[in-house]
């Protein structure tokens, strides 16, 4: 078994570390500590701890194994899974390993939720799938939360919608058939749908390496920026899903924040997924008055066409734009502010 980090790293860590894993071995205990971008191997398994969007921690692990593993009892295979407090990770014929999450002192919280220990989250089944009560994000219209696919052997975001018409059901239901339709590696998969009362259940490709925007902020904390070879890399991939969109004539419109960009599995040079298609539109190419997205990102014509009602934009065009923006904020983020290009 191998490890990069130990608990005889340096007081300067200390904050850093967020959780551990805990096992017996020849009636000894053995714990191994996650710190912050710091992965730590256990056989095939690397498993790494990042900030998330919401001032938290995930801890992240990864399968690369064969035979995959067992969390709390489940086949997990060759996928990215969330660690929470308790849960137990088995590798094949080894020791389980107990994730325990680690809480801050109060003066070293990064919210003012950070970090009373959550109650042991409830579960519900909903078709195929047990949904957590595990939240992953929220939003004007939805909610996001942990879920397991016990058939696809693999953790899965649940992001649950109310309607509150009867019509709305139909409406939400026909982007969504559009959108299962899409298969890209750089777009985040929708794998199935349920309904329930008024509430329609997406279920989606789990990312477990954050945002971008968090991910350009880490390096901002650290009084850097990212390189431009990574944000080439990036804004490559950002630019293949947008191809791939405006080819099937879609237009994303909430590209237009790096938070809807996710990173598939912690680490650098990460394999970005476009996500979160609430304002997603077929027909992108067509006029629209309905102006959608952040107002920092829009492009002239849509700025224009808040104040002026009978204007118009382009959903396609302004895709590109909001790249563009993303782009400038990876190459000039730095110390929580964009710096002035040289």
């Amino acid at each position: 078994m191998q490890k990069a980090i130990s608990s005889s790293d340096n007081s300067s860590h200390c904050a850093d570390i967020c959780a551990k894993l805990v096992t017996m071995r020849d009636d000894r205990r053995e714990v191994i500590i996650l710190s912050l971008n710091k992965p730590v191997i256990i056989g095939r398994n690397p498993g790494i701890c990042v900030r998330s969007p919401n001032g938290g921690v995930i801890v992240s692990c990864q399968d690369l194994s064969r035979n995959g593993v067992a969390l709390n009892g489940q086949q997990i295979k060759k996928s990215s899974v969330i660690l929470l407090d308790g849960d137990v990770l088995k590798l094949p014929n080894m020791h389980s390993f107990t994730c325990t999450r680690i809480w801050r002192e109060p003066q070293e919280k990064l919210t003012i939720f950070d970090p009373t220990p959550p109650q042991q989250p409830a579960q519900k089944r909903i078709g195929r799938y047990i949904i957590t009560s595990h939240c992953l994000g929220t939003g004007s219209f939805a909610t996001v939360h942990l879920a397991f696919d016990p058939s696809g052997h693999r953790q899965v975001a649940c992001k649950s919608i109310k309607t509150k018409r009867d019509h709305e059901i139909g409406q939400v239901m026909k982007e969504v058939r559009i959108l299962m339709t899409l298969k890209h590696p750089n777009i985040n998969q929708i794998y199935d749908t349920e309904e329930e009362n008024k509430f329609i259940h997406i279920f989606l490709q789990l990312c477990t390496g954050g945002d971008l925007f968090t991910y350009i902020t880490n390096y901002a904390q650290a009084g850097d920026r990212l390189c431009e070879a990574e944000a080439k890399y990036i804004m490559y991939q950002i630019l293949q899903g947008l191809a791939y969109l405006h080819n099937r004539l879609i237009s994303h419109r909430g590209i237009s924040q790096p938070e809807n960009i996710l990173l598939h599995c912690p680490g650098p040079y990460p394999r970005i997924l476009i996500a979160d298609f609430g304002l997603a539109r077929p027909n992108g190419y067509q006029e629209t008055l309905n102006v959608c997205g952040t107002v920092s990102y829009l492009p002239p014509e849509g700025i224009l066409a808040l104040d002026n009602k009978h204007l118009g934009y382009v959903g396609m065009p302004a895709d590109c734009w909001s790249a563009g923006v993303i782009l400038y904020i990876m190459l000039s983020y730095v110390k929580d502010r964009l710096q002035e290009p040289s």
